[in-house]
């Protein structure tokens, strides 16, 4: 029972891991790319908006007159 279970566990893993032709893992690695940059962008978001309300916390407000 348990030898069985771990052989199919390893087949599933195989299977999931790896792929049978060159275009399969081209298609992965285009996906990969297609969509890795949009961890770092929702961070930079995060970053812009949070520097924003720090910066107009720190800037006094100007009246529009000069003196």
């Amino acid at each position: 029972m348990t030898t069985s279970l771990l052989i199919r566990l390893r087949d599933w893993l195989l299977d999931s891991l790896t792929f049978d032709s060159e275009a399969d893992a081209a298609g992965a690695m285009a996906d990969a790319t297609r969509w890795g940059w949009l961890p770092a962008l929702s961070g930079v978001s995060i970053g812009a908006a949070h520097a924003r309300s720090e910066h107009a916390g720190t800037v006094p407000e100007t009246g529009g007159m000069s003196g």
